[in-house]
């Protein structure tokens, strides 16, 4: 099956489109054909091959970018050898159940531990999902002739600059809905332009989100997960009763959805489970969230524009986007900063 026959049968399993699959080739290695036929490179010909096998170390809280890094491999044409979390990624399987059969020969799963680290041992590259420590005890084992793309855990989030339409609460609930709130690209905190009214803007979020959980529901929660969240609502609950400063909504009888507002514009992490924190926009931003370091994947700006996302890009994060759209990133998206064809490819020239 050559690069377009793949891009095909990944477009019909994804939603993606055939030319945006196309495109990536084209815009990552320079030309539709690379990785079928020698083309033109300078005064010689050169012809991409992809590295093979390719381990993917998946993470449960993290279904998109899990789709993500299999479909990238499989477009380039790598077999590919993955290990699963324990309890399984509902939304991978489906993926997977849509593959044709000769796309789908080219994976190998498991859930074993010991199966993964062998595979890891004789891999030409590794992909892997995960916290920093599982990352550190990873990247442990690679040696210098393998590549090595980590994903370590981020955090996201969201940036209101005016609100004329009424409809960012809206589009918040979507990018704090969606998954859960799982995962690094859903905001933990969202910084709102004071001429807004930002507690204002709290409590439109939280109905909202009371919406969005009257509609679906999500599997429940692990007890630690659900103790983090209960202990954290009864900490700003103390809060609110003897400072002004702050304000709780919270879904009643359960732990479904939570917003927090508060003066205090220092980032805070949120426990996830849609539980997340609105503050006043400051004047530094930047300082606002330095604690988190080189920790920040994508800002959700509203309204979008790109000299507002320049400006942005200054705080360290990767991507911003139009808020609502945090949880679906382009599939042209550089995830972490990486190029996700080009590091899994080598060259042959000729000529």
């Amino acid at each position: 099956m050559k690069t377009k026959g793949r891009a095909k049968a990944l477009s019909l399993a994804t939603g993606s489109s055939l030319e945006d699959l196309m495109g990536i080739v084209k815009k990552e290695l320079g030309h539709p054909n690379a990785l079928d036929e020698f083309i033109e490179y300078g005064d010689i010909f050169a012809k991409a091959k992809p590295l093979s096998p390719v381990v993917h170390i998946l993470a449960g809280n993290t279904p998109e970018a899990a789709i993500q890094s299999l479909t990238r491999s499989l477009l380039i044409g790598s077999h590919n050898q993955v290990k699963l979390p324990k309890e399984g990624i509902k939304e991978f399987d489906v993926f997977l159940d849509k593959l044709p059969t000769e796309l789908f020969s080219l994976i190998e799963l498991t859930s074993d531990r010991q199966v993964a680290d062998d595979w890891i041992n004789s891999a030409n590259a590794v992909i892997a999902f995960g916290s920093d420590e599982t990352l550190m005890e990873i990247a442990e084992k690679i040696h210098s002739s393998q590549v090595f793309i980590p994903h370590n855990h981020k955090v996201s989030l969201a940036v209101i600059d005016s609100d004329d339409n009424f409809d960012a609460a809206k589009l918040a609930a979507i990018d704090i809905f969606a998954h859960d709130q799982r995962g690094c690209l859903s905001p933990h905190d969202i910084y709102v332009c004071p001429k807004i009214k930002p507690r204002s803007f709290a409590s439109r979020l939280s109905n909202e989100l009371a919406a969005l959980n009257k509609k679906k529901s999500y599997k429940k929660r692990s007890i630690d997960e659900e103790a983090a969240i209960d202990h954290l609502r009864r900490s700003y609950e103390f809060r609110a009763c003897n400072d002004t400063s702050v304000q709780i909504w919270k879904s009643e009888d359960n732990t479904d959805w939570t917003v927090i507002y508060e003066d205090e514009v220092q980032f805070a992490q949120s426990p996830l489970g849609q539980f997340v924190f609105v503050k006043p926009l400051p004047m530094d931003l930047n300082e606002a969230v330095n604690m988190m370091g080189g920790s920040i994947s994508t800002i959700a700006l509203h309204p979008f524009g790109l000299d507002r996302a320049q400006s942005l890009s200054l705080i360290g994060a990767t991507r911003v986007c139009p808020l609502g759209s945090s949880q679906k990133p382009s599939v042209y998206w550089h995830h972490d900063g990486y190029q996700s064809l080009a590091p899994l490819v080598r060259w042959f020239n000729a000529g």
